[in-house]
């Protein structure tokens, strides 16, 4: 059985049908040039290798194994074939769910980066189909010589899609193709005006030249008002990647200070008749802040993480009007929040020790 066969088996085992469809969607828009039955079992496979190894890796590594035998036994006594089995559904539904994240952003990341090149280069590309209709090629043999390599992804599909209209199918059918191999409303748009102009007889070289000249106009306005919303971005980022961060190291630090002078205060107190304490009624009962340090840090951890991935989303919608993309600036935003945060805290630290 050949490593293809053998891809869409599997991938037929594990998803529906309309998972296939759906992802073979997904993966034309991305240009991912393999069946959608073959792409899904090579996923599928790659779900089942992750979820033996890490089962293996808890089960087989004694640290992991003693820990997590630890905190089950504290709630009820399972055998080990149970306590395996148990290990085993949840590595599959952590690698199921973090593969199927991972594979999600990285094929919404491919088409986003497609779009973007085809939106860039189909002004001049429509301008080059023009003239060459205006030298009396028909569309698909003009669209066809117009498939330069300066067009990068645009030429490529052109060339791969268009000469399909040359071996009988028609031209409607083969521009539906091409439209669905991108995830782009503006290319749609103007394939839909292509083929409404070439069956009712319009002026296709009109229709292309003021296409063209929309599409460009619509390029340099999103430009314009990326530019005219950097402030915002700057703002949304610092606030993610230092105010957020500066803020909860400072409050952890305020939550280990109340935890020490907590019982000194209370104690100091209660064996006072007089002096200053004495105005405030609610000092004596003062024991310490309600949530530990440890409570904070772990409250801070997730937070941090949130704000992070919500911010790379504004950013990305400011800047591309997309929130997908966002998944390019998350992993930055995230690291450098936790850096801010880890030395805001080592300096806070160093103060108190330094005062102390």
């Amino acid at each position: 059985m050949s490593n293809d066969s053998l891809f869409e088996t599997t991938g037929r085992v594990f998803f529906t049908r309309d998972h296939i469809k759906r992802l073979e969607k997904d993966i034309n828009i991305a240009g991912v040039n393999m069946p959608a039955d073959s792409f899904a079992g090579y996923v599928a496979l790659n779900i089942i290798i992750s979820t033996i190894f890490l089962t293996l890796l808890i089960l087989l590594f004694p640290p992991s194994n003693n820990l997590l035998t630890e905190i089950i036994n504290e709630y009820v006594e399972l055998p080990f074939v149970l306590i395996a089995i148990f290990v085993l559904i949840v590595s599959f539904m952590t690698t199921y769910l973090v593969t199927m994240a991972l594979l999600s952003t990285y094929l919404v990341m491919k088409a986003d980066e497609r779009r973007d090149k085809l939106e860039n280069s189909l002004p001049d590309f429509l301008m080059l189909v023009a003239s060459n209709i205006k030298a009396g090629m028909a569309l698909d043999q003009a669209m066809w010589y117009s498939a330069k390599p300066e067009f990068l992804v645009l030429s490529v599909e052109v060339r791969k899609i268009i000469k399909s209209s040359f071996s009988g199918e028609t031209l409607g059918d083969t521009l539906d193709t091409l439209s669905g191999r991108f995830d782009s409303k503006v290319f749609k748009r103007t394939i839909l005006l292509l083929k409404q102009a070439s069956a009712t007889g319009g002026e296709l070289t009109d229709v292309l030249e003021r296409t063209s000249d929309d599409v460009r106009n619509t390029i340099i306005m999103k430009k314009e008002i990326a530019a005219s919303l950097v402030l915002y971005e700057i703002f949304v980022l610092f606030a993610a990647v230092v105010g957020t961060p500066f803020l909860f190291a400072v409050a952890s630090k305020l939550v280990q200070v109340f935890e020490k002078i907590g019982p000194q205060v209370s104690g100091g107190v209660s064996g006072q008749t007089g002096g200053p304490f004495t105005t405030f009624s609610n000092v004596s009962s003062f024991s310490g802040p309600v949530i530990s340090s440890a409570d904070f840090f772990w409250f801070s951890i997730p937070t941090i993480f949130i704000t992070a991935l919500i911010s790379s989303f504004i950013v990305s919608v400011i800047k591309s009007g997309s929130k997908s993309a966002g998944m390019k600036y998350f992993p930055f935003v995230l690291l450098t929040a936790y850096f801010v945060y880890w030395l805001v805290i080592n300096v806070v630290d160093s103060l108190f020790a330094a005062i102390a």
